[in-house]
């Protein structure tokens, strides 16, 4: 059992034989062995936290020993069929900084934090990045603020992209995007392409990922905060696009609410972002993306312990829409 991109052996990884008693657990090498398997008809069923579901059919006759090499894809992994033969004759070279940090999209999710499931929270654990506060997931780099950080989203120079409320004792913030469709993010710390010239002290590139062309997908999440609902696939029969959709809504509001009836912070948040590819032909790729997230406080219940000037109710609403396309791409 291993991982599709770099080889390495997956522990405790379950695998089943559906609609039988039979069931193992790989060791640290990626190994399992179901001893003592009746004759018949099966079907493998191996699954574990971050892969795709991988199901495979096969016949057992008396005394036969079978051997599966299984090779499973991350579910932040674009499953595409797709390649780049050549660039344009008057294309720019794509140059990248020598001093890029990259993150792929399994490792924002196993990075991200219990608490949120934050890609930028993510962000926070690679060198020369800081944060002071476990709240926000705004970051320094090399101690310069997060203004003068630029975030990138598919080439598109984002403000603010957040769940927050600011001029609050109690402040923070989440990012208005998940991780379940990042496909990479590089953060540039220096010495960075001049298409980043927005920002003076860093550049965090974070590029968002096709949705599955192979079949279609469904996953349900949740963290100590939110829940959310990711469902992705290809378009129509011929299958010449795909589409991604997630969906999130917390849930820490209500908990504080009836944990800690006294409290005067209520704080919730909601999002939906989804993005579609299509192939127009041979050599054009369209690709929209839309991103929509409230955030709001309410202190409407402890109005009468809210001091002169108070904040008692705000929200905060987010959009973002891009369409793009591509002249360079062919089906391989």
């Amino acid at each position: 059992m291993v991982d599709t991109r770099g080889g390495e052996a997956l522990e405790n990884v379950k695998v089943m034989l559906v609609g039988s008693p039979y069931h193992s657990t790989t060791d640290a090498e990626g190994h399992f062995r179901m001893p003592t398997v009746a004759l018949g008809d099966y079907v493998l069923n191996v699954f574990t936290v971050g892969y795709h579901l991988l199901r495979q059919s096969f016949h057992l006759d008396a005394m036969e020993v079978k051997e599966f090499e299984v090779i499973l894809t991350p579910d932040t992994l674009r499953q595409t069929d797709k390649v780049e033969v050549k660039a344009a004759p008057f294309e720019t070279i794509h140059q990248d900084s020598p001093s890029t940090l990259t993150l792929e999209g399994n490792d924002t999710k196993n990075l991200g934090s219990v608490l949120a499931d934050d890609p930028l929270r993510a962000v926070q654990n690679l060198p020369g990045v800081s944060s002071n506060n476990d709240f926000d997931a705004r970051f320094s780099l090399r101690g310069a603020d997060f203004s003068r950080i630029g975030l990138y989203l598919d080439g598109v120079l984002l403000h603010a992209p957040f769940h927050m409320v600011e001029g609050q004792n109690l402040s923070g913030s989440g990012t208005a995007f998940n991780g379940d469709i990042v496909e990479e993010m590089e953060l540039y710390e220096g010495a960075y392409p001049v298409r980043y010239g927005d920002r003076s002290a860093g550049v965090l590139d974070v590029q968002t990922r096709d949705g599955s062309s192979t079949g279609a997908l469904f996953r349900v999440a949740a963290s100590a905060s939110n829940a959310g609902v990711m469902a992705e696939g290809p378009l129509g029969k011929k299958k010449h696009g795909s589409w991604v959709v997630a969906v999130r809504k917390s849930y820490l509001q209500y908990l504080l609410e009836r944990t800690f009836p006294s409290t005067s912070f209520i704080f919730g948040l909601e999002d939906a972002q989804g993005r579609m590819a299509y192939d127009l032909n041979t050599r054009n790729h369209l690709t929209i993306f839309v991103l929509e997230g409230y955030s709001g406080l309410d202190r409407s219940s402890v109005k009468s312990k809210l001091g002169v000037n108070s904040l008692m109710a705000a929200g905060y609403h987010y959009t973002l829409a891009n369409l793009g396309g591509d002249a360079h791409r062919q089906t391989s």
